[in-house]
């Protein structure tokens, strides 16, 4: 409470429950106006999105950013475009609501708070003057500190609120969801084609190669046992590959280790096929979430591979660990540093299945190294 009393903090908060009942009077009358004159009630919501971004700046007066706008921009010129867009957004009624809320309920009660500090003050530094009474002052100042502190309260809670009602958070938030969204379907389905040309290049090429050479084997069968020997033998090798290369596919898709084991030992195996040395420290005391697992092991995968192609590294680091409900896994080399994150679109693609639940993966790669790829994400008890 000294702190509070000692800092700008009750000032701030009287400033700006002062303003709002200034605001709440023009808005009242403006509404009255509106109701009397009604041919002006249609553009009444529209006067409450100025309102609006008067009210998201005035939240600066407590010390508080001011949230970003929720109006969209009309994707065709004129003001035909302009109002459709406004009257079919929820953040113009939301804005109309609020003016409304404003030039009553929040009117009364700020305007009570404001009395609650204004009257208390008057007695206490006033009144003794005239009356004399000056041990009554010190009761006057109680109830002074009081009505701060209740006035620092009500100021708290009524820019929450129009930070929540007439902020763009939930708007840039849909919108980031929608942009993610179709951004990782354009991801799966580059993935999906990259599965299928894997299939016909690879392994179906070496099945049909491996029919074909059956097929000469049973003709050989005829004529000679040796040829036919030599023929079978190829075809067991031409199985044998194909089968890795489905090995490797379905690798690719999901490991095994992975849904057995965990993420460590799956991280631990990357490292043993890395092209470049790597040591591993992961402290994991559980298995966590599926998808956590899969976006974690791709992200190491592909940071492993970008470093044996491009980094020129001798030597790779990968740690891992859970700080409070988040995975947090870092990949370091020793290379020549100078990566771009949107040089190649391997990790590019990785970061939109990391926001899409939420977590942050970043890339520091400044020329002469090291080279770190930093990836975070939100976890819970599996």
């Amino acid at each position: 409470m000294r702190r509070l009393l000692g800092s700008a903090a009750p000032w701030r908060a009287l400033a700006y429950l002062l303003t709002s009942c200034v605001l709440g009077v023009l808005v009242m009358a403006a509404i009255g106006f509106a109701l009397v004159f009604f041919v002006l009630l249609p553009i009444t919501p529209l006067a409450a999105t100025r309102l609006a971004a008067l009210e998201r700046r005035r939240l600066a007066l407590l010390g508080r950013p001011v949230p970003p706008s929720p109006h969209r921009q009309p994707r065709q010129p004129g003001l035909a475009a302009w109002l459709r867009l406004r009257y079919a957004e929820p953040a113009t009624w939301r804005a109309f609501a609020y003016a409304v809320l404003l030039a009553t309920v929040v009117l009364v009660v700020d305007l009570a708070a404001v009395a609650a500090v204004a009257a208390p003050a008057y007695a206490a530094f006033i009144w003794p003057f005239f009356d004399g009474r000056w041990v009554a002052s010190i009761g006057f100042v109680a109830l002074l500190i009081i009505g701060l502190i209740l006035a620092t309260l009500l100021a708290t809670a009524q820019a929450t609120l129009v930070s929540g009602l007439l902020g763009g958070q939930i708007e840039q938030q849909v919108q980031d969801l929608t942009r993610s969204r179709a951004r990782l379907v354009d991801v799966f389905e580059a993935q999906r084609r990259q599965i299928e040309r894997d299939l016909h290049d690879g392994a179906q090429q070496r099945l049909v190669g491996l029919s074909v050479t059956l097929g000469w084997a049973a003709y050989e069968l005829q004529s000679g046992p040796q040829a036919a020997r030599d023929l079978v033998t190829k075809a067991g090798e031409q199985a044998q590959a194909a089968l890795r290369e489905l090995r490797e596919l379905v690798r690719g898709i999901h490991p095994q280790v992975l849904t057995d084991h965990g993420l460590p030992a799956a991280i631990t195996e990357l490292a043993d096929r890395s092209a470049v040395p790597a040591t591993v420290e992961f402290a994991l005391a559980r298995r966590l979430p599926s998808t956590v697992e899969s976006t974690a092991y791709f992200v190491v995968a592909e940071a492993l591979t970008n470093v044996a192609k491009h980094a020129g590294a001798a030597q790779i680091a990968i740690s891992g660990r859970l700080s409070g409900s988040r995975l947090v896994v870092e990949v370091s080399d020793d290379g020549l540093g100078g990566a771009d994150p949107a040089g190649g679109a391997g990790l590019a693609g990785l970061a939109e299945r990391v926001a899409a639940i939420d977590g942050v993966l970043t890339l520091s790669s400044p020329l002469g190294g090291p080279t770190v790829v930093h990836l975070e994400l939100p976890c819970s008890a599996s």
